[in-house]
């Protein structure tokens, strides 16, 4: 008899680098796969970006409308878990999958908890001092059985916690990192979606809030929009989460609507999302992406303040604050230099950790039947 498993998805980014790992899944005999999408998927101001899922031929087995109707952070987290409850206890799932660190993936997790799941969760042991992530991924490492770590020092992190059986511990690296070899087999030139921008005219910003943090992000994004505008470019920027601080950002991207240097994208799915990176100048903005994705394009990526601080950077990053003085030099280089390419590290992975985590799950239940 197959294995229920069940993907648990509140947001665009965790389905992003996760869907060639369901491809897998689906096509395996060992597994039955169900979906579960909830949260900012769900939202329209978000992009409505369930949309993306069942436009890559996933049936999406429950939608979960988990932030209806619910206007504060407290209150979205306490509906998420106990509707989550709800719609799972009585599915019979054999196992969850969950991505990172955001408080949908935390609150599918308690959820799970209490439905006595076993939680296979991927990204954990990573740190990320200019946000609150950090608390949500502890706590799914605590709730968890199985721990898939993109990055070694994040796997060399979880080896040292007590309550992480080491059996149940593997490096794997990013799944984020397959998807992205297997577009840069047959790349999708960026025209093709945006004819505005072509022969690499535009940088490609991502802004987040800084939860743990009071830095002006509003402020440093003018100045970088502006900065970008005055050298020839175009700025394609995607918008925020929904962390709080998210509709200050919102709100500012869209004084820009009517600009013509600027273009603005609620969601990028991933192909147009890996197209945007290959086909920019450099890209912008605090995003994990930046961190984990973007160097595998050969691209600089300018991350800005403190909301990554405390992963594992890759040498084709520039780390800056937000200090305009030195965000201008950093400007000054770049467009000076033309950005060039830079060889990366490749710290997250050579492309196989989607098979490599699909093997160690089908693994743990031959090793516990």
């Amino acid at each position: 008899m197959k294995k229920i498993i069940g993907f648990f998805t509140g947001a665009r980014s965790d389905y992003g680098l996760t869907k060639r790992l369901l491809k897998m899944i689906q096509n395996d005999n060992f597994f039955e796969l169900r979906i579960y999408v909830s949260g900012m998927h769900l939202l329209e101001k978000f992009g409505n970006t369930y949309e993306e899922i069942e436009s890559d031929n996933f049936k999406i087995f429950k939608k979960i409308y988990t932030y209806n109707n619910v206007h504060d952070k407290k209150s979205e987290f306490t509906n998420s878990v106990n509707l989550i409850y709800d719609s799972i206890i009585d599915d019979c799932i054999d196992c969850a999958y969950i991505v990172g660190d955001r408080i949908e993936a935390y609150s599918a997790a308690l959820a799970l908890h209490f439905c006595k799941t076993p939680i296979f969760h991927y990204a954990g042991g990573q740190i990320t001092k200019g946000a609150v992530d950090n608390i949500y991924r502890y706590n799914i490492t605590n709730l968890s059985t199985l721990h898939f770590a993109t990055v070694k020092s994040a796997f060399e992190r979880l080896a040292e916690y007590p309550l992480v059986e080491k059996k149940n511990l593997h490096f794997t690296g990013s799944t984020a990192i397959d998807s992205i070899f297997e577009f840069l087999k047959s790349p999708v030139e960026i025209k093709k979606y945006f004819p505005e921008l072509k022969g690499s005219n535009y940088a490609l910003m991502t802004f987040h809030s800084a939860t743990n943090s009071n830095e002006n992000i509003c402020e440093t994004m003018k100045f970088s929009i502006n900065r970008i505008i005055s050298a020839n470019y175009k700025v394609l920027i995607t918008y925020p989460n929904n962390d709080q601080g998210s509709k200050e950002i919102i709100d500012l991207i869209n004084t820009y609507k009517y600009d013509k240097n600027i273009v603005i994208v609620k969601n990028l799915t991933s192909e147009k999302y890996y197209s945007a990176i290959k086909g920019s100048k450099f890209v912008i903005g605090n995003s994990s992406s930046g961190i984990i994705e973007v160097p595998y394009f050969n691209k600089t990526t300018i991350n800005i303040g403190s909301r990554q601080d405390g992963r594992d950077f890759d040498n084709t990053i520039i780390d800056c604050s937000i200090n305009i003085d030195e965000l201008e030099k950093v400007f000054e280089l770049g467009f000076n230099t033309n950005w060039r390419s830079i060889k990366p590290d490749l710290k997250y992975g050579a492309g196989d950790s989607s098979i490599k985590i699909l093997n160690i799950m089908k693994n743990y239940f031959n090793e516990n039947k």
